[in-house]
């Protein structure tokens, strides 16, 4: 697997509303995938590691760096900041549509 510097983000690519549940479905499967390469190789070391979960309110995947020893997180993306505005911008377009 290759995986490309972590400070390219590819602006190319059209923003929308809507994606396919497969391009959704296999983009997590990358971000899973590159999870555990990178756990295995300890690329953050022997004392932090990568972990994955789903965010209860928004769906999305969210990606943590977490202290092995303590299980505290280190750092998360998206930031909790961000999956708050998220959760706040879905409920309110589901109060629109209704």
């Amino acid at each position: 697997m290759e995986i490309g510097p972590a400070n390219r983000v590819d602006m190319s690519a059209p923003v929308t509303s809507q994606t396919g549940s497969q391009d959704w479905l296999l983009n997590d499967r990358q971000a899973i995938a590159a999870v555990q390469w990178l756990n295995q190789a300890e690329w953050l070391g022997q004392d932090r590691e990568l972990m994955y979960r789903r965010d209860s309110k928004t769906g999305k995947l969210v990606i943590q760096i977490l202290e092995r020893q303590t299980g505290d997180v280190v750092d998360q993306i998206p930031p909790e900041s961000v999956l708050r505005l998220v959760a706040e911008l879905q409920a309110e377009l589901k109060t629109k549509d209704e």
